[in-house]
């Protein structure tokens, strides 16, 4: 599933992000799919450049990982992360 966040209706889009409940750890073609969305949006839907939240069961692959520390706008979020959030 893939969706964008906006905080209101007039507000521009904050995010774009992804949930995966994969048997496999989620890498870099999932990233990139949601990058080519980004560039999709309509200038005018778009303020800042939106985050990339990543939400998956299995994980996420070390060049998935290694990606997201490298970069500010990537957040891998699994689930030990989502329930207790840290």
């Amino acid at each position: 599933m893939c969706a964008c966040f906006r905080l209101s209706s007039t507000a521009t889009e904050t995010a774009i992000g992804e949930a995966k409940g994969t048997l496999t750890p989620v890498g870099l073609p999932h990233l990139e799919r949601l990058e080519h969305l980004r560039g999709l949006l309509p200038g005018a839907r778009v303020g800042a450049l939106p985050g990339l939240p990543l939400f998956a069961r299995s994980g996420f692959t070390g060049d998935l990982r290694r990606e997201a520390d490298r970069r500010g706008d990537v957040e891998p979020v699994d689930p030990h992360r989502m329930y207790r959030g840290e």
